[in-house]
């Protein structure tokens, strides 16, 4: 959620690339969509292995980000079928045997958000009531041949 902005106009828009071009003229940016009907909530599913291990939905009354690290509230979801297939496809194209997937609820199903290499995973235990770092040795061993 840090360094992440949302421009509702032209003029924050150029508000922003005036302050982040003012800090670092060779700054590297990537715009995304702003989907209207995931405002303050998406989906953080957690792959390892190929395999969905968990899945929390995340949400913010207060912002559009909800990461749990920024005081997003989590809770369980159901993960649907679509959102599994995404989630593992994404992971598997970026050949991460470990991933946090984000998804975005859209009118149509789901988008993918990000992919995180190194996803934190505090409030997926916290939902689940497993330990996931337990899941990803596990994975890691198994992998290695230990």
């Amino acid at each position: 959620g840090t360094g992440i902005y949302l421009c509702d106009s032209e003029e924050k828009f150029v508000d922003v690339m005036e302050l982040v071009y003012s800090n670092n003229s060779n700054a590297n940016i990537i715009l995304q969509e702003f989907i209207k009907e995931s405002h303050g909530q998406d989906l953080r599913v957690f792959v390892v292995g190929h395999k969905v291990i968990g899945c929390m939905h995340r949400s913010s009354k207060s912002s559009f980000k909800s990461n749990f690290s920024r005081g997003g509230e989590v809770k369980f979801f159901k993960l649907t079928p679509e959102a599994e297939w995404l989630s593992t496809e994404a992971a598997s194209l970026l050949d991460l045997d470990i991933a946090g997937v984000d998804l975005l609820f859209d009118k149509d199903g789901f988008k993918v958000c990000e992919v995180n290499s190194a996803p934190g995973f505090i409030g997926l235990e916290k939902v689940m009531g497993k330990i996931i770092a337990e899941q990803i040795i596990d994975y890691i061993l198994l992998k290695i041949g230990a």
